[in-house]
């Protein structure tokens, strides 16, 4: 099964934001891959602007010394590397990412709608494990999962995405999908549904065993991408992230580092919903992906469980016209 499980590195298409060629990969497969979402030297400065937010934190974080970057400095990391809270997801460097038009055409032309509403989503960044083996990961096999309750949000719902930073290989990892594994959606209900009925219909993540048949067939894939890329997939899409071997011995700088980024159109929000967003600008509050209901991020359960006091959250944003309609 370990070995069915193991991510095959593949070189996809890459293809332009809100293109009918994209649309198809998308649909046919549960993914894609947008290119040059941003142009290779904003990659560069939003990187830049990640390693502002991490100094600022006031924990002793400094770029140029990978030994500051242990765990009583480093912001709160979930699965994957993701940091989803302490002010992340009003970070300037997150709020630079979210200006640049190629990634709302994306989403744009997935919803056939321009009015919609960014997430306020943290980042992931993986730190050289060849320095330190307790930075390693999650491997793939270890936690596939969805995004979406298969009883609470039926049907299409939602498409991810995130902005790659970082030249990525086979060494460094990065995220896995199941192509094609979004038509399986429906069949999980039957497939677990003791298993499905145990997660609240809130909490839209469901984790398969890893002996079910659907994981390795077809075979997982890590899909290459450049920096500047955006990755969209569907929420039904079978996925997670996957920690490389790192055979070339790196130890100096981080080997991946993305920004998590969603849009949903407007309309699927309400008034209250909106108004939260709002306040959640003003005061510096991440959120999840879904931009149709209310997550505070800062309310999850290892966020609640590290000293937040110790991090210097930033100051609220000062936002563009743009970017006040991404926020409704």
């Amino acid at each position: 099964m370990a070995e069915r499980l193991e991510p095959v590195y593949t070189h996809v298409p890459r293809l332009v934001a809100g293109s009918t060629q994209m649309l198809d990969h998308l649909q046919r497969h549960g993914f894609v891959v947008v290119a040059d979402a941003l142009p290779r030297d904003a990659a560069a400065t939003a990187m830049s602007k990640l390693w502002d937010y991490l100094e600022q934190l006031g924990t002793g974080i400094d770029r140029t010394v990978p030994d500051t970057w242990g765990d009583e400095s480093w912001p709160t990391a979930v699965h994957g590397g993701i940091l989803p809270g302490h002010g992340i997801g009003h970070s300037e460097a997150q709020w630079y990412i979210r200006s640049f038009r190629a990634i709302k055409d994306a989403f744009a032309a997935v919803w056939h709608d321009e009015e919609l509403l960014v997430s306020f989503d943290g980042v992931s960044l993986w730190r050289p494990w060849a320095r330190n083996e307790e930075w390693r990961t999650n491997r793939a096999a270890s936690w596939f999962h969805i995004d979406q309750h298969p009883i609470g949000r039926p049907g299409f719902q939602c498409v991810q995405g995130l902005v790659n930073l970082l030249p990525m290989n086979a060494d460094t990892g990065g995220n896995v999908v199941i192509p094609g594994s979004h038509r399986h959606f429906e069949s999980i209900v039957d497939r677990y549904s003791e298993r499905v009925n145990r997660v609240p219909t809130s909490i839209d993540h469901f984790r398969f065993p890893n002996d079910d048949p659907l994981l390795g067939d077809p075979a997982p894939i890590m899909a290459h991408m450049e920096p500047g890329d955006l990755l969209l997939w569907d929420s039904r899409t079978i996925h997670c992230s996957h920690a490389g071997p790192q055979r070339d011995g790196i130890d100096d700088r981080l080997l991946r580092a993305v920004s998590l980024i969603c849009m949903m159109p407007k309309a699927r929000s309400n008034h209250s919903v909106i108004a939260k967003r709002r306040h959640a600008v003003e005061n510096v509050i991440s959120t999840t992906n879904w931009s149709d209901v209310w997550v505070n991020a800062d309310t999850f359960p290892d966020i609640v469980a590290s000293d937040s006091s110790k991090y210097t959250r930033p100051t609220p944003p000062v936002l563009s016209e743009y970017q006040r309609s991404l926020v409704g």
